[in-house]
């Protein structure tokens, strides 16, 4: 017995020849397959034109809705793509806190990374989160405000940190977060900010209930809008807060808007009945139809004005927050809310 020839090695049976015709088929075979191997060599050797675009531009339709777009400040150079997320895979991107962005009507968000050209490694990341309401887009951005930040005259509703900044455009809430707190680098997401509110359309850009709140003794910027699940309570809902500091105390009032006087005042026992289930006791006292309720060191008042629920949310100190929930009474009594 003799061993197998290797493949390369086996030769037709004798007698055996090949057609003219086989070697045609054969050399168009491979003349073809040549030709493929050329294409995909030269369009791997050329830039796809939207490549090019996206290094032209600042931002592109993928980064900011196109309405928005604006040029990048001549510091600036784009690093890396845009991305974008919709309700379904916000998660990956800001997994932990996107449930608050998906109970308050996003739609969808568009990210981007710009670095300085003169140091690369100083980067910001802007985000265009679009919602689907100016309230759903004040709301995200009210309850993550930072403590530290400082009011900026950007839009009504914007302010910034040591690295960052954050504001409401419309139904846009945006944020630019840098990677330090390089001067340079934040004065180039500003001239960004600035450019944006510039050419974006906002449509709305004021919510009336901010001024059903009293402004004595109002901490400044220190309004929030909880959109669910306020106060831990699921049928409190476009809740409306304010902080006051009175007699040094610091206090939260807290107004909402129902449909009508009964269904106000349906809402304001149903969250009573809610804090007494949960270890709270009645307190007497009060004006008519007020219920006060002490609860976990501090005591929640709650009454009605019209169609509105108001009060002061776990006040440390009762008489300051007593006068604080008359002096809301008094102004709200005296407010055109009704149309809220």
């Amino acid at each position: 017995m003799t061993a197998d020839r290797p493949a390369s090695g086996v030769r037709p049976p004798t007698g055996c020849t090949v057609g003219r015709g086989e070697r045609v088929a054969s050399f168009f075979i491979v003349a073809v397959l040549v030709l493929i191997a050329a294409g995909i060599l030269v369009r791997q050797r050329s830039f796809n034109p939207a490549v090019l675009v996206a290094r032209q531009v600042s931002l592109t339709p993928a980064a900011v809705p196109a309405a928005a777009s604006s040029p990048i400040p001549p510091a600036l150079q784009l690093l890396g793509p845009p991305e974008s997320f919709n309700a379904d895979n916000l998660y990956d991107k800001i997994d932990g806190k996107a449930e608050l962005y998906l109970a308050a009507g996003f739609a969808r968000m568009h990210c981007q990374r710009f670095a300085l050209k003169q140091a690369p490694d100083e980067w910001f990341e802007w985000f265009v989160y679009e919602m689907n309401s100016l309230p759903g887009a004040f709301s995200v951005f009210s309850t993550q405000r930072r403590a530290e930040g400082q009011p900026l005259p950007l839009t009504q509703y914007a302010y910034r940190t040591p690295n960052a900044v954050y504001f409401v455009c419309g139904n846009n809430y945006v944020e630019a977060v840098a990677s330090s707190t390089n001067a340079l680098l934040l004065e180039a997401a500003l001239q960004m900010a600035a450019a944006f509110t510039q050419t974006a359309s906002p449509g709305l850009t004021h919510l009336r209930e901010l001024d059903l709140f009293p402004s004595a003794d109002l901490i400044p910027a220190s309004h929030t809008l909880q959109i669910a699940d306020a106060f831990g309570f699921d049928g409190l809902k476009n809740v409306f807060t304010a902080r006051y500091q009175i007699s040094g105390a610091e206090l939260t009032a807290f107004l909402t808007s129902c449909a009508d006087a009964a269904e106000a005042a349906r809402l304001r026992d149903a969250y009573a009945t809610f804090l007494l289930g949960n270890g709270g006791k009645e307190l007497s006292g009060g004006q008519p139809g007020e219920r006060r309720i002490e609860i976990m060191g501090g005591t929640e008042i709650i009454c009605t004005v019209g169609n509105l629920l108001t009060g002061v949310h776990s006040a440390p100190v009762l008489q300051p927050a007593e006068a604080l929930a008359a002096r809301l009474r008094q102004h709200l009594a005296s407010s055109d809310h009704h149309a809220l």
